[in-house]
């Protein structure tokens, strides 16, 4: 399989083209006020040199951030206008996952977690915490999502993690739901990133006295580059997951004053019986028209089900719902009224959700989503669900649902 992979998120502009693991091309340019000049040209000469082109391309791995606002999106275009004229399949990879692959040849067991960081000035940095297993990168579940935050953060954090901490992963395939458990003990911490540069000596200090192995990666190991981004991306692919252009979007862990003013205003908060009675004469005319108000009552009274609602400026806008089943939490909904979406309502719905089945002592989250409903999938993934399996025409028997887990 023939993988070119475009990251243009940092200060580096790079190209490379694997076919499988082997690297038949990787180009660099570390001029980041160019990136929109020298893409283009990159590409051709990546093409050239290695007498391939686009046709030839069977997968596109593309950097979605964090990052520069401007760079993400210089990438994500190009990436989507190759993939809808060729109709290639695209996987979106997190630049923090990048750069643990950046290290990845030096961890030969899962005894270690590298701690990826991005400097985003005056102490903030973005970060991931991943470890290897069967040669897969996996995140860390520590938090829901890659987070930016300040240094002091993440070595708290990361100071939690102490050697004889245990994490349990799944691995999942799209043909079952079984899942195959394992536990890890991390002797030692890997950090990773130009962040892990700019911090180092705050790093090591914090750590002094600890019982703790830290490591850094070295100097070429903390900028991103399209080799590991293509093998993260054929990992992805091998897992299922992946898709067209619609598939792959920014992440902006920072996001703008107004975003984070309006965020602050959203209150989520245990559904009660008035919340209910408020919804029913407005679900179908304001939310979805294909939610059953009957079916929401029986759900709200089921002793084994909790709900939650959004409320802004103390208006109803989101409701959302899990189903506790054995140790199992099976989202039933997350919804959003239809004139104020994309206003990260999902996300702290679905950030109560996560939190509620922690307290209920659930080791996994189940949901199904309409195969068309992208934006869905979307948050979902945002928030590491991945996709287990397929229900053929699920909905209205023609749209195929599919099933991801957390």
């Amino acid at each position: 399989m023939k993988i070119l992979a475009i990251d243009t998120s940092s200060k580096r502009c790079s190209v490379a083209i694997l076919e499988d693991d082997n690297v038949l091309i990787n180009l660099y340019n570390d001029d980041e006020k160019t990136h929109s000049v020298k893409l283009m040209p990159m590409v051709d000469e990546a093409f050239a040199n290695t007498e391939l082109s686009l046709d030839d391309v069977d997968l596109l791995s593309c950097c979605i951030g964090p990052g520069s606002f401007t760079g993400v999106r210089i990438g994500i275009s190009t990436v989507k206008a190759f993939a809808d004229v060729k109709n290639i399949p695209v996987v979106g990879i997190s630049s923090l996952e990048s750069l643990a692959y950046n290290i990845k040849d030096k961890i030969l067991d899962n005894s270690s977690l590298v701690c990826s960081l991005i400097d985003a000035k005056n102490q903030n940095t973005y970060c991931g915490l991943y470890y290897f297993e069967n040669n897969k990168c996996i995140q860390l579940q520590m938090f829901a999502e890659d987070i930016n935050t300040t240094i002091s953060k993440i070595i708290e954090i990361a100071e939690s993690k102490k050697i004889d901490f245990n994490v349990t992963s799944s691995s999942e395939s799209n043909s079952n739901l079984n899942s195959v458990q394992s536990a890890n003990k991390f002797e030692k911490i890997i950090f990773v990133g130009d962040g892990s540069v700019a911090y180092k000596e705050i790093i090591s200090s914090s750590f002094e006295g600890t019982d703790y192995k830290i490591d850094f990666a070295l100097d070429e190991e903390n900028m991103q580059n399209g080799i590991s981004l293509a093998k993260a991306g054929l990992n992805k692919y091998i897992d299922g997951d992946y898709g067209d252009s619609s598939t792959i979007f920014p992440i902006y862990l920072r996001k703008s004053q107004a975003e984070r003013a309006l965020e602050e205003k959203i209150q989520i908060q245990k559904m009660t019986e008035d919340d209910l009675n408020e919804i029913e004469p407005i679900l179908n005319s304001e939310f979805d028209d294909f939610w059953n108000i009957n079916n929401l009552k029986n759900d709200f009274v089921n002793e084994n089900s909790v709900y939650f609602v959004a409320k802004l400026d103390n208006e109803i806008v989101g409701f959302a719902g899990i189903l506790k089943i054995c140790d199992e939490a099976n989202i039933m909904n997350i919804v959003t009224k239809m004139n104020k979406r994309h206003l990260g309502i999902g996300s702290k719905l679905l950030q109560a959700l996560i939190s509620e089945s922690k307290k209920l002592n659930c080791t996994s989250i189940t949901l199904e989503v309409n195969e068309h409903n992208t934006y869905a999938i979307n948050l979902y993934k945002k928030f590491n669900f991945k996709r287990i399996g397929l229900r053929k025409k699920y909905y209205n028997n023609t749209d195929d649902a599919i099933l991801m887990s957390l």
